[in-house]
């Protein structure tokens, strides 16, 4: 910083002394805007624009519901091993908790039972039709034999589909897997612990966080100021410098009865995780147009001193000079202005204080 106004004063006491020595004795020595300083600052002009409301407003961070996945345990028993924790990677079918129960045990029996007597019914189907074919048994007890096959390999089949659909692994044992691929943001069990079937708590809460929902809470008197559509900037406290555009893609169209605000919803994609659910974030929603034009010119090239705002301009053969102007609305991009400078006016727009505090001290 010292360096940047060494420069900057070295060039305005420059262009001072070489263009006072070629206008010497017809126009009054001035600052002007040299070669050197243009190294270190920038210009821009003066616009007329319509005049857009810039509205802050605090959000948060949420999961995606259509992203998340609450596992509850299919059958009561006890927990024999915890393979995720909280903050974990996994990906859909991965083995969250492995559960010991009696409930398991009897399915087991069932499908032992079931796969026997299929065994049997088709040993009896073989019987009957040798017998058949010798004429020792008729055709009725074919199809009854058959029967009594089909009827055991549904059993068998329905009893494969539960083993499958409730991951029971054999014995009295069944896993406990990931319905999607996400972080484990909730974890309600331990080792050893004993569940049932009919408890209301969720063993782990799963979401995918490639997606998430920032929710913006506006007052009431703001409310006429924002609409479904309307282009947001949104910043938080972990990553102040990076700003991430985006629309409000839904208005939530009732009043919270305590805080007395309404919330809007902007969805963002998070493929890089930056965005944490539970973190507070900063949206500023771009207000439409108001339907009047005022001079514009970028908030950073204004300098603000005792209570007064002040512009560099830069004149047509580069001399600087500081302007007060009246400030009509101020927002973090651009500010608004009701006098002080004309349209098409040329200003300073970065270092614009050292300048400043430069020309004050020549």
């Amino acid at each position: 910083m010292n360096r940047i106004f060494f420069l900057i004063s070295l060039g305005v006491l420059a262009g001072a002394c070489s263009r006072s020595a070629q206008v010497a004795g017809t126009e009054e020595p001035g600052m002007f805007l040299t070669d050197s300083l243009k190294r270190v600052v920038s210009v821009d002009t003066v616009r007329c624009r319509p005049v857009a409301d810039e509205l802050t407003l605090t959000g948060r961070v949420a999961f995606n519901p259509e992203k998340v996945a609450q596992v509850y345990p299919i059958f009561g028993g006890t927990v024999v091993e915890v393979r995720a924790e909280i903050g974990d990677y996994v990906r859909r079918g991965d083995v969250l908790a492995v559960i010991r129960s009696g409930e398991v045990a009897e399915y087991e029996k069932q499908r032992k039972e079931s796969q026997h007597r299929l065994a049997l019914a088709r040993r009896n189907l073989h019987s009957v039709q040798d017998m058949a074919a010798s004429g020792m048994a008729s055709e009725k007890d074919v199809m009854q034999a058959r029967r009594e096959v089909g009827e055991a390999e549904a059993e068998a089949e329905r009893l494969a589909e539960v083993f499958s659909i409730y991951h029971m692994s054999g014995g009295a044992n069944y896993q406990v897997k990931a319905p999607l691929s996400g972080f484990v943001v909730e974890k309600h069990v331990n080792p050893e612990e004993q569940l049932r079937s009919d408890d209301g708590e969720e063993m782990f809460t799963i979401s995918g966080l490639e997606n998430v929902w920032v929710m913006a809470d506006v007052y009431e008197s703001d409310i006429s100021k924002v609409g479904e559509g309307d282009s947001v900037r949104i910043t938080t406290l972990a990553y102040p410098e990076d700003v991430i555009a985006g629309k409000i893609d839904k208005v939530y169209n009732m009043l919270d009865e305590e805080s007395k605000t309404m919330s809007v919803r902007v969805k963002l994609d998070n493929r890089d995780y930056k965005l944490k659910p539970g973190m507070f974030t900063q949206v500023r929603v771009c207000g439409r147009g108001t339907g009047k034009e005022r001079l514009c010119v970028p908030s950073h090239a204004l300098v603000f001193e005792n209570g007064r705002y002040y512009v560099v301009t830069v004149a047509s053969d580069d001399r600087l000079t500081v302007k007060e102007v009246e400030v009509y609305l101020h927002s973090d991009e651009v500010c608004y202005l009701s006098s002080g400078v004309t349209a098409g006016e040329r200003v300073l727009n970065r270092n614009v204080l050292l300048v400043y505090n430069a020309l004050n001290a020549g």
